[in-house]
């Protein structure tokens, strides 16, 4: 066999890392102009920041998604499909923090944990995939806003002493699989119905 010609070639990556920070509460016009100077990639709205960085080799970096999140509630994070979530949560309005703290699971590809910030606690469950057909009959087109008011769901669920939604994402963690939503809370169906095992 002769080679008659050969041509170099690059391949784009399209991947990137999507990020959206999400505040129930309006941020004031002075968090805002300090979240805008956290990247030079970020647009700050009311309720949210959002970023988006292209390839791999450009991200956020774990200390400023934690000076993000001394302003916002939620962050909803995706990476090649892989998708993470944190959750501020206020340790004085959970009814038995040992209880939320019990369901740690990092065992599998998936991974919940709990980390002190400050005076809050970050619940972070990071490495899943989802049904995306699930997720569109869901949330709409606009996913990652979609996800960002179902934790603020979970949130409230804890705050009120629920815990279905930790069960489900411990099983989803340490089984790879998700759990039966017969008789769970409204949050826990909505993560049961849109989460995929790896």
């Amino acid at each position: 066999m002769k080679i008659l010609s050969c041509r170099r070639q690059v391949i784009a990556d399209h991947s990137s890392t999507n990020y959206l920070f999400y505040s129930p509460e309006p941020l004031s016009g002075k968090a805002q102009a300090v979240v805008s100077k956290l990247s030079s990639h970020v647009d700050v709205s009311d309720h949210t920041a959002e970023i988006t960085y292209h390839g791999d080799w450009a991200d956020l970096g774990e200390e400023r998604r934690k000076k993000f999140l001394q302003h916002y509630d939620v962050e909803v994070r995706e990476s090649y499909d892989w998708w993470d979530l944190s959750i501020m949560l206020e340790t004085d309005k959970l009814p038995d923090l040992e209880a939320v703290k019990g369901h740690e699971e990092e065992e599998g590809e998936a991974s919940l944990s709990f980390e002190k910030i400050g005076k809050r606690l970050r619940l972070r469950f990071e490495g899943c995939h989802l049904d995306y057909q699930a997720c569109y009959e869901e949330f709409g087109e606009d996913l990652m806003e979609g996800l960002a008011e179902l934790a603020t769901d979970i949130r409230e669920e804890l705050y009120a002493g629920k815990v279905d939604a930790l069960k489900v994402m411990a099983t989803y963690c340490g089984n790879n699989k998700v759990p039966s939503s017969r008789g769970l809370s409204p949050a826990a169906k909505t993560l049961c119905g849109i989460l995929e095992p790896i």
